[in-house]
């Protein structure tokens, strides 16, 4: 890739030829055998957990009941079928960490203490988006970080470190760093996570700008866990000019194999806009996800924030019908067991509500505040100044924007 840095902020990048994807190494498990082995041993992990947090019998029994209740609301009579396996851990979800590892355990005890509270704490942030650049190279139809997109830096990497150090001690098992572009700052990713505690899984949200072979080396070594890959169509030139680079395909793409090279997890996060939502185009972009041997896909909804702010992008109720029978046939049809899974959150969304809002997420921006999640931005105190506990306690007051309904 030819990259020419002319200032700060500017880049110009030569266009390119679209490179042929890779067919890479799928991650998922292929066989039945497999699958019900791996949910067998979740099973026991997670009845050790519970006795250990819990220890007496009926407290156990109470917490298995709720849990089961909480199941039955996301999922419906759904029942996960479908199991990644990335550097020998294993994953059922793109926003739960894998097994083992001391991040799953984190995220089960801060479920249990939730449902059957068993620790003094009343903590119940579960992951944590990050925000640690201004800068991106990038000009992308939907971002909603438009209006501070390549202003002066704010944070240090000491104010990284700090806000690392204070969700850790919060029981976060999961950090998301976006941006802006993050790999634009790949020393201080790597120099923070370095010195962060166990108990949690670090990723980073990147468009592949800067996502060299040895930059995911870095970040693997690190103690990075996956990487989120922004990819919105399956057609390069497509995607470029949504994208506004005509190097942003290529980047992505090689990125997911670079990733896949020395065992990062990788989810490829799709903007499902209007004009993308159709069924040839999101299966032929599974079918694109599946080559690549991802793990995930991640399905967005486009929000009218940032660069979309005053325009009418939400998809209708029939694209929203054809989003959710894509979830539902890529997860649970016995045809994709060994295709990418999908995390569609605005189908749950719809069943039981948001849990962003420092519920069980919250978004930090580029200047350290404290938001509900990217796509509902307004301040409710900071991270690095002031009580966090009271900037909490705003933000749950406060909530997310209702979520619309529909008849589906």
């Amino acid at each position: 890739m030819e990259t020419t840095l002319i200032t700060d902020l500017t880049y110009v990048e030569a266009p390119a030829a679209p490179v042929a994807p890779p067919h890479l190494p799928a991650t998922m498990l292929t066989t039945r055998l497999k699958r019900a082995c791996i949910t067998a041993v979740f099973y026991l992990v997670e009845a050790r957990l519970l006795w250990r947090y819990l220890r007496t019998p009926a407290r156990i029994k109470l917490a298995a009941e709720r849990i089961k209740d909480l199941k039955r609301a996301y999922y419906g009579e759904l029942a996960v079928r479908k199991i990644a396996c990335v550097a020998g851990r294993y994953y059922r979800e793109y926003q739960t960490p894998g097994w083992p590892s001391p991040a799953y355990d984190t995220y089960v005890a801060t479920t249990v203490n939730r449902l059957v509270p068993f620790r003094a704490d009343t903590d119940t942030l579960n992951l944590v988006f990050l925000a640690i650049t201004k800068k991106c190279p990038l000009a992308c139809d939907h971002c909603f970080e438009w209006d501070a997109l390549n202003q002066k830096e704010t944070l240090t990497r000491a104010h990284i470190h700090e806000m690392v150090a204070t969700f850790q001690a919060r029981h976060v098992s999961q950090i998301f760093f976006s941006g802006g572009e993050p790999m634009l700052r790949v020393n201080d990713l790597v120099a923070v996570v370095e010195a962060a505690q166990p108990g949690t899984d670090f990723w980073v949200i990147t468009s592949g700008f800067n996502f060299t072979r040895e930059n995911a080396g870095r970040l693997k070594q690190a103690g990075f866990t996956g990487v989120t890959i922004s990819l919105d169509h399956h057609d390069a030139a497509r995607h470029n000019a949504f994208r506004g680079s005509p190097q942003a395909y290529n980047n992505a793409v090689q990125a997911a194999a670079y990733a896949s090279e020395v065992g990062l997890v990788v989810n490829l996060s799709l903007c499902a806009t209007q004009e993308f939502t159709t069924e040839a185009n999101l299966m032929a972009y599974a079918r694109l996800a599946r080559q690549l041997g991802v793990a995930f896909i991640q399905v967005l909804e486009p929000r009218a924030v940032g660069h979309y702010a005053g325009k009418a992008v939400d998809p209708s109720p029939a694209q929203i019908a054809l989003l959710e029978a894509f979830y539902l046939k890529l997860n649970y049809g016995s045809e994709y067991l060994d295709w990418p899974m999908v995390h569609y959150y605005g189908y749950h969304q719809r069943r039981m509500g948001c849990g962003g809002a420092a519920d069980r997420f919250l978004y930090v921006d580029t200047d350290g505040d404290l938001h509900a999640c990217p796509f509902c931005q307004k301040k409710s105190g900071s991270a690095l100044c002031g009580s966090l506990d009271d900037s909490l306690a705003a933000l749950k007051t406060r909530g997310c924007h209702p979520f619309k309904s529909t008849s589906i």
